[in-house]
């Protein structure tokens, strides 16, 4: 490494480091940055040379960061993150009103019953507040809040992923789904242990709730019994209309049953009910903080009061992995 007493570099040159580092191309990462190939790569070259060091390898093919670029990268995520919050500090200079705008992820098995309600309570109490909203899955939301390209998202917890910070929101319990004559209606209550896997309905892999679905049922895959129709959903809905038409069951979660379709039941769990946490994750020491946490409030404000009323103690949280 070059002994300097002083590096210097740009904001624009370490945003031109993280577009290469996203997209592992020197063209793709101009364009996504609106500048030519050779401004971008003359930039981050003379960036190279100061610091002394090489952050990409060029021969491989897709360009691979190297060790030491790694490193440098890492801290330039920090860098670029403390940058903007002067942007946060103008916008609520001598106001008292919070404003800016928000990058949030939902996982699909949230967005069709919070989103709504949601959406009416921020305008009502955050309206100087803009939310870009993005549905996605789990994996997707991240990997994009990894990348920076989401401030926040609204997904089943824990994660329990390093330089990840999340807030609990609330506890949402699962219920068994299925149709009036199923012979689950039996019961007043349902165990765990009694539910099989020849005639449930799953959610596509990729969503949390599948895995959480697999685990209150006790079921393996490879183990259930074949069926007629296999069939796997993106969407809780369609799979509830499809028990209302052919049958089978399936596991929705508690907000869901505002929309109950013909000829279904809801069928409630034993105690401890096995439920989901639901909660916000985003990088570390975000510099949109308040903003966030307007949000948790916005989230809190929404939904029923019976789900708000819920007791840890009673419930069994399900892991989402």
């Amino acid at each position: 490494m070059k002994n300097n007493n002083t590096i210097h570099f740009s904001l624009t040159q370490m945003e031109y480091v993280l577009s290469v580092e996203k997209f592992k191309h020197f063209g793709k990462a101009a364009k996504a940055c609106s500048v030519t190939q050779p401004t971008l790569s003359m930039q981050i070259q003379k960036l190279e040379e100061d610091l002394g060091v090489i952050l990409f390898d060029r021969s491989k093919k897709p360009i691979l960061v190297t060790e030491i670029g790694e490193k440098i990268i890492e801290q330039i995520k920090t860098i670029m993150m403390e940058a903007k919050k002067i942007e946060i500090i103008i916008q609520n200079n001598d106001s008292k009103v919070l404003a800016g705008e928000l990058r949030l992820g939902i996982i699909p098995t949230i967005t069709p019953y919070v989103l709504p309600l949601l959406l009416k309570q921020m305008e009502k109490t955050y309206p100087e507040i803009s939310l870009v909203i993005n549905e996605m899955q789990t994996d997707h939301i991240i990997e994009a809040l990894q990348n920076d390209e989401l401030d926040v998202g609204l997904l089943a917890t824990p994660l329990k992923i390093n330089k990840m910070m999340e807030i609990a929101l609330y506890y949402e319990p699962f219920y068994v789904l299925c149709q009036k004559k199923h012979p689950l209606t039996k019961l007043k209550k349902i165990k765990h242990n009694l539910l099989g896997g020849s005639d449930i309905w799953l959610l596509e892999e990729g969503h949390c709730l599948r895995h959480q679905m697999l685990d209150v049922c006790s079921l393996k895959l490879k183990n259930t019994p074949n069926k007629k129709f296999l069939f796997e959903s993106g969407n809780i809905e369609t799979l509830k209309n499809l028990i209302s038409v052919y049958g089978g069951y399936t596991l929705v979660p508690h907000l869901s049953l505002t929309q109950i379709p013909p000829n279904t039941t809801p069928i409630a769990f034993e105690l401890p009910i096995p439920s989901r946490e639901i909660g916000l994750a985003y990088r570390r020491e975000h510099y949109k903080q308040n903003l966030i946490e307007a949000l948790g409030d916005s989230i809190l404000e929404s939904i029923p009061l019976e789900i708000k009323k819920l007791r840890k103690k009673d419930l069994d949280i399900i892991p989402i992995i």
